[in-house]
């Protein structure tokens, strides 16, 4: 299992998988939603379900066990919430845009979870989180293309889930362990659904359901517990600071491979909300928030 302190050049891997693998889990749902390849509630089903078989292979074959227990039960929830909005979201919003809306509600989610435990927040943390929804207010109003309220909307939704899922996460022990719980709790929770959805006749192509199964299993499963075993050896800081490469990596692939246009609207948004995320980086304890 994932789960020892990794070793500089082996983290330096592993941290190249996890911001590769998060910024392709944006451009490859907004690939199938934008071609209709997959029904986004069926796409969010397949690979949940994937991302859980993989798990649950890769524990048993290490000699591990699937717990499932109540402690599951918040983190999944917030998972799911994750998954669907995320799947629909992107019919609404370009990768791109999207990136920039979920990662700046992720760190204005967890800046609320430190106010409620009455965490000590540096000014330079209040001004980030302006700084950010500064950038999200240029993102909305600037009339960039593929972007609508309703996916704008779906995208917060979707970043304010994930800050729960990680927030809930910081409590966890193994990451393995604890990733392959709330996935083989989801996808039983999920597969009812996706069952009777494919029999009613949604939308399903081979590629598509084939997209959905290496997102659920290679850029979703290993990926999260991949960055969880980076933060080990992380500090806040360079853990904070690695997450604005995705952003970039994602506006790079959205221009250069779904044919996304790059504006100035969007890159005055991209600038703020990287400044803002960077000036609510962390401080020096161990810690940050996945994608």
């Amino acid at each position: 299992m994932i789960h020892r302190t990794p070793e500089p050049a082996r983290l330096a891997l592993l941290l190249g998988f996890v911001l590769v693998s998060f910024a392709a889990n944006s451009l490859i749902t907004r690939h199938v939603v934008a071609a209709e390849l997959l029904d986004p509630g069926l796409l969010s089903a397949v690979r949940v379900v994937a991302a859980a078989l993989a798990l649950l292979v890769f524990t048993l074959v290490r000699g591990g066990r699937v717990v499932v227990g109540r402690r599951n039960v918040m983190p999944t929830l917030a998972l799911g919430a994750y998954a669907v909005c995320i799947s629909y979201g992107y019919r609404f919003i370009g990768a791109a845009a999207g990136t920039f809306i979920f990662y700046a509600v992720v760190m204005l989610t967890l800046l609320g979870w430190d106010l409620v435990r009455r965490v000590p927040l540096a000014p330079r943390r209040r001004l980030g989180a302006l700084v950010s929804l500064a950038g999200i207010t240029v993102l909305t109003s600037g009339r960039v293309g593929a972007v609508t309220v309703t996916g704008v909307l779906l995208l917060a939704l979707t970043g304010a889930a994930w800050g729960a899922y990680t927030a809930a996460g910081r409590a966890a022990g193994d990451p393995t362990t604890a990733t392959a719980g709330n996935f083989v709790l989801l996808a039983v929770a999920m597969l009812p659904a996706g069952l009777i959805g494919w029999s009613a006749g949604l939308r399903v192509s081979t590629p598509g359901l084939l997209w959905a199964m290496g997102m659920g299993a290679g850029t979703t499963a290993f990926a999260y517990v991949a960055w969880y075993a980076c933060q080990r050896s992380m500090t806040g800081t360079a853990a904070g600071s690695a997450q604005l490469v995705i952003p970039v990596i994602t506006t790079f692939g959205a221009v250069a491979l779904l044919g996304e246009r790059m504006s100035w609207a969007l890159v005055a948004a991209a600038l703020l909300v990287a400044a803002g995320m960077w000036l609510n980086r962390p401080g020096r304890t161990p810690g940050s928030s996945p994608r």
